[in-house]
């Protein structure tokens, strides 16, 4: 299995955020979680990325356990993500926020830094293409020189997506990226995430926005209270008691 999750569990105090979870992500794949706000995919995620360390249970990636790992050796295994909270540096560059998300892939010294080597002006080059390539997939490449702060909310969204890719991940975790996305943006989001799939990145995906939801995703779990209540197709989801209740509220008769 290329991503597993066994009884993962995490608590604050008297609070289960997490309550004994388990997740099987298929390599290749679009996995939705959703769920009503305060459900816990959040810090499903955190506990995921090491921001939060699980409080029992085991996280497995490409059969190795990261449970206990520190957050930047899990990024460098192959994990990134983005944050239901947009986290740019708002005074740096566009292509500089990207930039930033390269420094997993970053062999250089502090000497061949200091001396401008050969190693260090090739890497800068791959570097600058590489960031180049992905505001060009996320259309934002003729904003390169902006402040990020300076970009509309939903072209932020799109900036964190270019910065967690450019650490090259083999598994992507988007928490809500389509927040403050009007319905033209949503759709170059969903064609954006299909083409990543079509590019072997495996995608683990916290939305609201059902429509998108039912529209990518492969595989859907859904966490109420920080329980896995149900898993399955987009179909099996929609016409499941369990979660109608838990999104609409007890059906009556």
């Amino acid at each position: 299995m290329f991503f597993q999750m066994r009884k993962v569990r995490k608590t604050f105090g008297g609070l289960v955020a997490v309550n004994d979870v388990d997740l099987d992500v298929q390599q290749g794949t679009i996995h939705a979680v959703i769920g009503p706000n305060g459900a816990g995919k959040t810090t499903l995620f955190n506990c995921i990325t090491g921001l939060r360390r699980a409080d029992a249970g085991e996280i497995l990636f490409e059969g190795e356990n990261i449970t206990d790992l520190p957050t930047h050796r899990i990024a460098a295994k192959g994990i990134g993500r983005t944050f239901q909270n947009i986290r740019l540096f708002p005074y740096l560059s566009v292509l500089d926020n990207v930039k930033v998300g390269t420094h997993l892939l970053n062999p250089t010294t502090l000497w061949d830094t200091a001396l401008k080597s050969s190693r260090f002006r090739k890497l800068e080059k791959e570097v600058e293409d590489l960031c180049m390539e992905l505001l060009h997939q996320t259309g934002l490449s003729e904003k390169k020189d902006q402040y990020a702060r300076n970009l509309p909310y939903g072209e932020q969204r799109k900036l964190e997506i270019a910065r967690a890719l450019a650490s090259k991940p083999k598994l992507l975790l988007l928490d809500e990226p389509a927040a403050g996305m009007n319905p033209a943006e949503t759709a170059e989001l969903d064609d954006f995430i299909r083409s990543l799939k079509a590019k072997g990145i495996t995608i683990l995906l916290i939305e609201h926005d059902m429509k998108l939801v039912m529209s990518i995703a492969d595989t859907i779990s859904v966490i109420d209270y920080g329980v896995k209540i149900a898993e399955g197709s987009a179909s099996e989801i929609q016409s499941n008691e369990r979660v109608i209740e838990a999104y609409l509220g007890k059906r009556r008769n």
